[in-house]
């Protein structure tokens, strides 16, 4: 099972007038904290490989119980947060495991290079 699967979320290509536009959704519109996940569909290809960036230099380090929260500064309106070994948007009163963030980019990434 893909990531986006594991957390109920499609990848949709929609082109109109010539232009092709990119959307991460809920699958059937469902609510819940994972629809926090969709911020990914404000991420063209060099925003996703800027991000894994950041997030793969916390994973690729041996961790230091001393780092303070990381402040992406990837988008401007979505706050993204690495306090390592979690991700957290927007100050939202949950995290996800970075590592599963890391690989939903991953896919998304392979997403819009198709």
């Amino acid at each position: 099972m893909s990531k986006k699967e594991q957390y109920g979320l499609e990848f949709i290509k929609i082109t109109a007038n010539g232009k092709t536009g990119y959307n991460c959704r809920r699958i059937n519109g469902i609510v819940d904290i994972n629809n926090d996940l969709q911020f990914m569909s404000d991420l063209d290809i060099s925003g996703t490989e800027f991000l894994l960036r950041e997030i793969n230099s916390y994973l690729d380090a041996t961790p230091d119980p001393n780092w303070t929260i990381y402040e992406s500064m990837v988008l401007e309106h979505i706050e993204l947060q690495i306090e390592y070994p979690n991700f957290r948007i927007d100050d939202r009163p949950y995290t996800f495991p970075l590592v599963d963030i890391r690989d939903l980019l991953q896919e998304w990434l392979e997403f819009l290079k198709t």
